[in-house]
């Protein structure tokens, strides 16, 4: 298991790591593990956060944990959701939008998802600095459980790299990451304890609507579609954090005048 946990990190990551024998049968078989690398993102997060934050402002401490955690993951991500915006508004059946998502030109549509989602990204992380920095470490656990639910709802499409987890995830590897995910709640207390299990719940959800998208627009899931789950994923659970906080705080408040 060490062996396949050191070349998911090897591929996802930006780490030096050297991997001989590189199978992606094998390591497909331990996908799950990809939610540890959630963890390793999430904790690279909170440390930008934690440095940064003591002289710079919220705004652009944001800027800074996001640039750093696609940079750790060698913009992989960004560029499938690139590729996934471009693909989801080309005009045309099946293989139109797939040729369209394999194009190595970056369209209007993919220019447009890519800036309003990292805006969205960044002016929420701002928010989540203000409330608790600890929601880094949750946020980042969930973009990849929201890969790990695409995966496994999705089916794979016949070519690319991504179809070989997309084969090998189930229910299974499911329960594993949502057991792997656990953890984060044991961090809060209280109503922000449930906020992270609301957090956990909608990474999954995501996950399964981004498989079900996949399927009605391309015919399945690749590997571009499990890089855009983890970067819309992560702007949903940022939101739903949020949101979850500011309808609790106003029903607080409310009780209180009551």
């Amino acid at each position: 298991m060490f062996k396949e946990f050191k070349s998911l990190l090897s591929f996802f990551t930006r780490f030096p790591i050297y991997v001989e024998d590189f199978d992606f049968d094998r390591v497909a078989s331990y996908f799950y593990l990809i939610v540890f690398i959630g963890y390793i993102f999430g904790i690279f997060s909170l440390l930008i956060g934690y440095i940064f934050s003591f002289f710079l402002p919220n705004l652009l401490t944001a800027i800074l944990i996001l640039f750093f955690v696609e940079y750790l993951n060698g913009f992989h991500h960004l560029d499938g959701l690139i590729d996934f915006g471009d693909g989801y508004m080309a005009v045309g059946d099946k293989k139109k939008k797939l040729m369209a998502m394999k194009d190595r030109y970056i369209g209007c549509g993919g220019v447009v998802f890519a800036i309003f989602i990292n805006l969205i990204a960044i002016f929420s992380i701002s928010y989540i600095l203000e409330i608790n920095i600890l929601y880094l470490l949750v946020v980042e656990v969930c973009a990849k459980l929201g890969m790990l639910s695409c995966s496994t709802f999705g089916n794979p499409l016949i070519e690319g790299t991504g179809r070989y987890f997309v084969k090998k995830s189930d229910e299974k590897f499911l329960t594993v990451g949502i057991i792997l995910s656990l953890p984060l709640i044991i961090l809060f207390d209280g109503i922000y304890r449930k906020v992270v299990i609301i957090a956990i719940i909608s990474s999954i959800i995501t996950g399964l609507c981004m498989a079900k998208i996949a399927k009605n627009h391309f015919g399945g899931v690749n590997g571009d579609i499990l890089g855009a789950s983890n970067e819309i994923t992560r702007i949903v659970v940022l939101l739903t954090i949020i949101a979850s906080i500011k309808v609790y705080l106003l029903l607080l408040s409310h009780f209180i005048i009551q």
